[in-house]
């Protein structure tokens, strides 16, 4: 991938409070970032501060956000840490969390036998390389051996040690204490497995299936296409509550499902997307309502899952109050590595694929935002929205990209620069009505589309 010079992006909208926010989360951001001088290589802060390190969640949900900041490099530096500490003296597990040394940070590791381990951890690293291959294009991720060793060993071999009663969810018992908990609710470890596990499980599979299919191994592919099948269809019917309308977060040791909401258990879910185009969805999304999160940490989460949800206006709300000066721990680095990531993915709706560029506006009617020199592929793109009827996009990349321009609710005519252009009515992962546009964006063009409603 080509060096774009990270840090150039810029944002600007008719959203003063949101602006700000912006400012604030990109120069945030950009302190925490390291540029080789340390042993580990390029890396940037992904855990508590103090602690000179990164790990294993957070670096996976800073992603988005560093990837619009233009650190892809210092990512996928960090991810390749992760994937070659996978060990069989761990048991198959990495380093959760590793020092700015290249080392197991020592809050967190004594020995091969005695460290602290969230088991969503390893799953969470195959979604992020398989993301990171979709923002960049960049094939190490399907191709590097460490890459694909970490991969296979996650998918069989972790699978195999720490899922002791067979059903395909890892579990965690008493004997285990930090060393293996199958949830990133941190809270209590007296559970069995959680639904953030699961989730998690099941959306690392459907990477790691894609991962497979581009190295043109399709029977592989099929095998966990097939689990990722298996997880969603136990979570939709094992774990909804008649009772109660909504999903169960975890399982207790005993095997009977946890009552109440449990926090990471409950959210994480919807997040990971297992919900997509269910009607679940919006069940799990009223249930996430009720129960605000206690902590920045969810807290940065909930922007991308109110859009997921289809309430946009409860998503920018969220996000701007991700960046109020008066947030307790608001220095913390995921709160403002996650405000550039939902600004990109979110408010401007920007998403990348295999050559494709997909758009679609998360801010409210009437008002604009525009967005400059964001990073995908070898060069980067410029997307301004007015409103939700009219997008513009200028390629500055080296290649012809596909444009996918989506737009809220359904349209009755679409122009690509002021030419009538083919549409189509669909729906969203919400179930929402959209209008979807396909068109291509040539290198240095800029081009307008717009939508009569």
């Amino acid at each position: 991938m080509t060096d774009c010079g990270y840090g150039t992006l810029e944002f600007s909208s008719s959203l003063l409070k949101l602006d700000e926010g912006f400012k604030w989360a990109r120069q945030q951001a950009l302190s925490y970032v390291h540029n080789g001088e340390d042993a580990v290589g390029l890396w940037y802060e992904a855990a508590l501060p103090s602690r000179n390190a990164f790990c294993m969640r957070d670096t996976a949900h800073h992603a988005s956000g560093a990837a619009a900041l233009g650190l892809a490099a210092h990512t996928k530096n960090m991810l390749y840490q992760f994937a070659k500490s996978i060990s069989e003296e761990r048991d198959w597990c990495g380093y959760w969390e590793i020092t700015k040394d290249g080392l197991p940070c020592p809050e967190d590791y004594i020995s091969d036998s005695d460290f602290w381990y969230n088991f969503p951890g390893s799953f969470e690293i195959i979604i992020a390389c398989w993301q990171e291959y979709l923002r960049t294009g960049d094939t190490d991720y399907i191709t590097d051996p460490v890459f694909n060793r970490f991969y296979e060993l996650t998918c069989t071999r972790f699978v195999e040690q720490w899922d002791k009663d067979g059903d395909g969810l890892l579990e965690h018992y008493p004997e285990y204490g930090r060393r293996g908990l199958a949830s990133y609710n941190e809270c209590d470890t007296a559970i069995l497995t959680a639904g953030d596990m699961l989730a998690c499980q099941w959306a690392a599979y459907g990477a790691y299936g894609e991962i497979l299919l581009r190295q043109g191994k399709k029977e592989q592919a099929s095998i966990y296409q097939d689990r990722q099948k298996l997880l969603k269809q136990k979570y939709l019917t094992e774990w909804f509550d008649k009772g109660k309308d909504g999903f169960y977060g975890a399982i207790l040791a005993d095997g009977s499902f946890y009552k109440e909401y449990y926090k990471e258990g409950n959210f994480l879910p919807v997040y990971y997307g297992i919900l997509n185009k269910e009607e679940a969805l919006k069940k799990a999304y009223a249930q996430i309502r009720k129960n605000p999160p206690e902590n920045v940490e969810g807290m940065s989460y909930m922007p991308q899952i109110f859009y997921t949800c289809g309430d946009e206006a409860g998503g920018l709300d969220l996000l701007i109050e991700t960046g109020n000066p008066q947030l307790e721990r608001r220095e913390y680095p995921e709160v403002s590595f996650a405000y550039v990531g939902s600004v990109a993915g979110c408010v401007m709706g920007i998403k990348t694929k295999e050559g494709m560029v997909i758009t679609k506006s998360g801010i409210p009617e009437g008002e604009r935002a525009r967005m400059r020199k964001l990073p995908i592929f070898d060069g980067t793109i410029d997307v301004s929205h007015e409103g939700k009827c009219k997008t513009v996009l200028k390629n500055e990349t080296n290649k012809t990209l596909e444009w996918e321009a989506v737009f809220s609710g359904n349209c009755r005519e679409a122009l690509l620069d002021e030419k009538p252009i083919s549409f189509e009515n669909e729906t969203d992962e919400a179930g929402a009505p959209v209008c979807i546009v396909y068109a291509k964006a040539e290198p240095t063009q800029e081009s307008c589309i717009r939508v009569v409603r």
